[in-house]
């Protein structure tokens, strides 16, 4: 069996042992009002992506609006995050000014700046993108600052000397060596900027996931209430496993090859 394999069974296992110990506690509750089993809420999505919800949209209309925010709001924080950290690594000027602010933006409550950005924008779209770049830019600014200090500035004065232009130091010096760097900033960039995707649905817009999950909530149907919390769930491992996974391997191909 190849590593490829054994990790794929590994995964499988886990998510079984999961679900045996979601039925087992289920058994032993013995209230479907309270922990309804693993099949139970595998039918309520089933039903649920079949029939219109309580608003008339279906569930695939709220699962789109919720990835389409998740995504809007992920590479808008990740392209600001990583031009100002650019902007510190190669500016003194811009580190100093900054360098201060950043950490007083890290230490921001993610559901503050929930609550913040609906009192200033209301429940409008862009309450939850504002929400979301002021927690999760500074992170990605931090990272990428500390990746431009530890590149090798030989490469950047060698090309300086023979007068490159500075999109192309930018292209071929700065970028490939900040990619570590981003990469390590990106999965944990995402995964907050679902969560407080999650919570201005939850409290400040209409139409998602989190909109769904309180509505039902709202309702005390347990069983909607899990079923929107495991398709969001579910959602976001296809996005971190299927598409980022993948896009992280084709970066970084050139090291496979480069070890054999």
């Amino acid at each position: 069996m190849t590593r490829r394999w054994q990790i794929a069974a590994l995964r499988a296992g886990s998510i079984l042992a999961l679900l045996l110990i979601w039925w087992a506690a289920s058994k032993f509750m013995n209230d479907p009002q309270i922990l309804p089993g693993p099949l139970a809420i595998g039918r309520t999505i089933v039903a649920d992506l079949q029939t219109p919800g309580p608003d008339g949209e279906s569930a695939y209309f709220d699962i789109g609006i919720t990835l389409a925010r998740i995504v809007i709001a992920f590479a808008a924080s990740m392209i600001a995050g990583t031009a100002i950290g650019l902007a510190m690594g190669l500016n003194r000027l811009c580190e100093r000014s900054l360098l201060t602010i950043l950490p007083l933006l890290l230490t921001m409550p993610t559901i503050l700046m929930v609550f913040l950005a609906t009192l200033w924008f209301g429940y409008s779209e862009a309450g939850g993108l504002v929400a979301v770049m002021v927690v999760v830019t500074p992170y990605v600014a931090v990272n990428t600052f500390e990746g431009t200090k530890a590149m090798d500035k030989t490469l950047g004065d060698m090309a300086s000397a023979f007068k490159a232009r500075r999109g192309l130091l930018l292209r071929h010096i700065y970028l490939p060596q900040l990619m570590p760097y981003i990469f390590s900033a990106l999965h944990y960039a995402f995964g907050l900027t679902w969560k407080i995707v999650a919570l201005a649905e939850t409290f400040g817009l209409k139409h998602g996931i989190g909109y769904m999950f309180f509505f039902w909530f709202q309702q005390f149907d347990i069983a909607q209430t899990l079923a929107w919390i495991i398709m969001f769930i579910v959602l976001m491992l296809i996005l971190e496993h299927g598409v980022f996974a993948r896009l992280e391997g084709a970066v970084f191909a050139w090291r496979t090859a480069h070890a054999h």
